[in-house]
């Protein structure tokens, strides 16, 4: 020990100079419990009722889903008489507006080079 400690111990000597009032131990936990606030009732959150309703709704998106990529082809690919319909539409619009057809219709407007020219510089 030190010469501090010693010094203390001879003044104050062994005793604990702490006391604690006789009962106070077990009447702690009833005061502690009459100075807290009454407990608010706690309500059920809203999202917990409706988490069903969620569920629900969340199949029913899938289900859509699932059958819209079932029934419409679902990769953008089709089928190939799909794709042989799509390419036999495009050679008919390439035929339909071949530069043949353009020249025939300008024939037929009675319309030459120059007020095609013209016309198209006047919307610029």
């Amino acid at each position: 020990m030190t010469h501090e400690e010693e010094y203390l111990r001879q003044k104050i000597g062994s005793k604990n100079p702490f006391t604690v009032p006789e009962g106070y131990f077990e009447q702690l936990t009833s005061q502690v419990m009459q100075s807290l606030p009454g407990q608010k009732q706690v309500r059920k959150a809203t999202i917990k009722s409706l988490r069903p309703w969620l569920y629900a709704a969340a199949c029913v998106c899938v289900a859509a889903f699932t059958t819209a990529m079932l029934l419409g082809g679902g990769n953008g690919q089709g089928t190939a008489q799909q794709q042989t319909a799509a390419t036999e539409q495009t050679q008919d619009y390439t035929i339909y507006y071949s530069d043949n057809y353009i020249e025939a219709e300008a024939d037929y407007a009675m319309v030459d080079n120059q007020e095609i020219y013209s016309c198209l510089l006047a919307d610029m």
